[in-house]
C-alpha cells in the first residue's frame, strides 16, 4: 500500500515534469528570438549547419574608397520549429550593402561548401530550420560612399513573434582610393559574353570589371581564304568580330582567337605559302584593328590554346614577319625549351602565361623575364568547389611575391546553357565538375561564389601592398614579403600586415 502510494506520487511528479518540459519546449519552439553571431572569416566556406557557431566579438572593417568589404553573420534558430526571419541592414552612411545567403552545394569529392552567394529576396526573408544555422553574407561597396567611420546594424526579426536581434558592424572608409583598373593583367577565360546580349551581357561585363578582369578572351572568328600561293582571296570577314570589338573597346586587353589556324581555307602554316597566307591575314587584321581604334598595346593574337608546339611556333613566326609590332600571347608555356624557342631564338612572343607551379622555379623566371612584356601565372584545378576560397585569394599574393605582370584561372563563367565543361549547379552531371566561380541564373542575373569574392580580395591585397611600395616603406614591405612567404607566412600574418598597411596609408604617409 505504501509502495503503491509512492508509485502514484512518483507518477504525479513525472506528469508535472513532463508538463513542464512540454511547456518549455513550446516556449522554445514559438517564442525564442533568433541569434546572430559575427563570423571571424567571411571567406571560410565550410561551417556546420547544426548547432551554434562560436564567433568573434565584433566586426570592424578598414576599407579604402573603391574597395569592396566583406563580412558574414551566423543566423541561428534555437527553437524546435522552422523560423522565418527578415534580414535588414541600416545605418551604413550611404554605402551600398548587398545582403546574401551562403548556400551549400555538393562538390564532386563529397564536400558541401557554402559556396553559392545568392542575393536575398526583396522581402529579405531567410528560413532557418530548427537548431540550424544559416549564414548571412554581406558585401559593402564603397565606390559612392564618403570617407569616415560609420556604425551599421544588421537586424533579424522573427516573423512569428516579432522578436528581434541585431549586430553592429563598424566600417572605417579612408579617403584614399584603390584604382578602378588593376595594373595586373587579369584573365579568367570567361566566354559568356559571346552568348549573351543586351542587359544580360552588360551585367556580365560589370561583374567581370567589378572583380578587376581586364583581359578578355574573344572567341569570335574572322574567316578568310587564301590560294595555293598564299595570296588572300577577297578580304577577311570581320562581321562577327566587330560587335565584340565595339563592346569591349576601352575595357582592357583583348586576346583574339580569330588568329587561330585556318587550315581549311589556306595552305599548311608550316609551308612557305602557308606562312605567307597567314602573314597576309595578320596584316589585314592589324589594319582592321587600327580602323576600329585599337592600338597594338590593346590586343594580342591568341593562335592556339594550351599548345605552344610546332604549329603555334609557325604561326607566331609568320605573324611577326608580317608585322613585328603585333603582340603574341601563349598559354600555358610548360618548359624552358619553349621559352627559349619563342623568346631567345626568335622574338616571337611577348605575353606568356605559365602554370603557377612551373613559374615558381627561379631559373624559369631568370630565363623569361628579360624577354617578355607580360609574365602571368595560370591555375586550372580539376575540382574547384572543394577548394577553400582563400586558395583563390592567394593568386593575388603569388603575383605579388613573384613580381608578376598578371594572373589567370579557369574560369569565372563559361557559356550559359552549355554543359561541355560540367553543370555549374550540379557537379554530378556531365563528365567533369564545373569550374565556374560565377553561377548562371535567370532574369539577366548571375550568382557569385565565395571563391569569386576571394579572388577579388587577393587582387585588392595586391593593390594595398602596391600603395605601400609606392611610398617606399622598406620595413613594412619586408613584413609583407614574410607574411606571403609559403614557408614562413600564414593567413593570420597576412591579415595583420594588411591592417598595418592600411593604418600606415591612412596616416597619409
Amino acid at each position: 500500500m505504501v509502495r503503491m502510494n509512492k508509485t502514484v506520487t512518483g507518477g504525479k511528479v513525472m506528469k508535472h515534469w513532463l508538463l513542464g518540459a512540454a511547456l518549455i519546449a513550446v516556449w522554445q519552439g514559438f517564442a525564442a528570438a533568433p541569434e546572430l553571431t559575427a563570423v571571424a572569416d567571411p571567406l571560410e566556406s565550410y561551417y556546420p549547419v547544426q548547432g551554434r557557431i562560436a564567433g568573434t566579438p565584433k566586426i570592424h572593417l578598414n576599407l579604402f574608397h573603391r574597395e569592396f568589404g566583406l563580412a558574414a553573420l551566423s543566423l541561428y534558430n534555437p527553437t524546435q520549429t522552422t523560423m522565418y526571419c527578415r534580414i535588414t541592414a541600416s545605418g551604413f552612411a550611404g554605402l551600398k550593402v548587398t545582403l546574401r545567403e551562403a548556400v551549400h552545394i555538393r562538390a564532386r569529392l563529397g564536400q558541401l561548401p557554402a559556396d553559392v552567394l545568392p542575393e536575398l529576396s526583396k522581402d529579405g526573408v531567410v528560413a532557418v530550420p530548427p537548431r540550424e544555422n544559416r549564414q548571412i553574407f554581406l558585401e559593402f561597396d564603397t565606390r559612392n560612399g564618403k570617407a569616415g567611420t560609420c556604425r551599421g546594424l544588421v537586424t533579424a526579426v522573427n516573423l512569428k513573434d516579432n522578436s528581434v536581434v541585431s549586430r553592429e558592424i563598424f566600417l572605417d572608409v579612408i579617403a584614399q582610393s584603390l584604382p578602378s583598373r588593376h595594373p595586373l593583367q587579369v584573365m579568367t577565360w570567361d566566354c559568356s559574353l559571346r552568348r549573351s546580349s543586351g542587359k544580360e551581357r552588360d551585367n556580365l561585363l560589370a561583374e567581370l570589371q567589378d572583380h578587376y578582369v581586364n583581359n578578355f578572351h574573344v572567341l569570335e572568328m574572322a574567316p578568310w581564304k587564301a590560294d595555293a600561293e598564299g595570296n588572300l582571296v577577297g578580304v577577311p570577314d570581320f562581321s562577327k568580330l566587330d560587335p565584340m570589338l565595339k563592346f569591349l573597346k576601352g575595357k582592357g586587353m583583348l586576346l583574339l582567337r580569330c588568329a587561330a589556324p585556318n587550315t581549311k581555307n589556306a595552305p599548311d602554316i608550316r609551308s612557305a605559302a602557308g606562312a605567307k597566307a597567314y602573314g597576309n591575314f595578320v596584316k589585314a587584321l592589324a589594319a582592321h584593328m587600327q580602323e576600329m581604334g585599337f592600338d597594338y598595346s590593346e590586343y594580342a593574337l591568341y593562335p592556339l590554346d594550351e599548345n605552344t608546339g610546332d604549329v603555334f611556333h609557325a604561326h607566331a613566326k609568320a605573324a611577326k614577319a608580317a608585322d613585328p609590332k603585333i603582340l603574341i600571347y601563349a598559354d600555358p608555356v610548360k618548359s624552358k625549351e619553349e621559352i627559349k624557342r619563342l623568346t631567345v631564338d626568335g622574338k616571337y612572343c611577348e605575353y606568356m602565361q605559365f602554370n603557377a607551379g612551373f613559374l615558381r622555379r627561379q631559373e624559369v623566371m631568370e630565363m623569361a623575364r628579360p624577354h617578355l612584356k607580360f609574365i602571368s601565372a595560370y591555375w586550372c584545378p580539376v575540382i574547384q568547389k572543394r577548394l577553400r576560397p582563400n586558395w583563390y585569394r592567394n593568386m593575388g599574393h603569388v603575383a605579388w611575391r613573384l613580381n608578376l605582370n598578371g594572373i589567370g584561372y579557369w574560369t569565372s563563367l563559361w557559356m550559359p546553357g552549355s554543359d561541355r565543361w560540367g553543370v555549374p549547379w550540379d557537379d554530378f552531371r556531365g563528365k567533369t565538375a564545373s569550374a565556374v566561380t560565377v553561377y548562371p541564373a535567370r532574369h539577366n542575373e548571375n550568382v557569385p561564389s565565395r571563391r569569386w569574392k576571394a579572388f577579388r580580395a587577393g587582387l585588392e591585397d595586391w593593390l594595398v601592398f602596391d600603395l605601400v611600395r609606392r611610398k617606399g616603406n622598406g620595413a613594412l614591405l619586408k613584413k609583407i614579403d614574410e607574411a606571403l612567404d609559403p614557408k614562413k607566412g600564414s593567413a593570420e600574418k597576412v591579415k595583420r600586415v594588411r591592417a598595418e598597411s592600411v593604418e600606415f596609408l591612412r596616416k597619409g604617409n
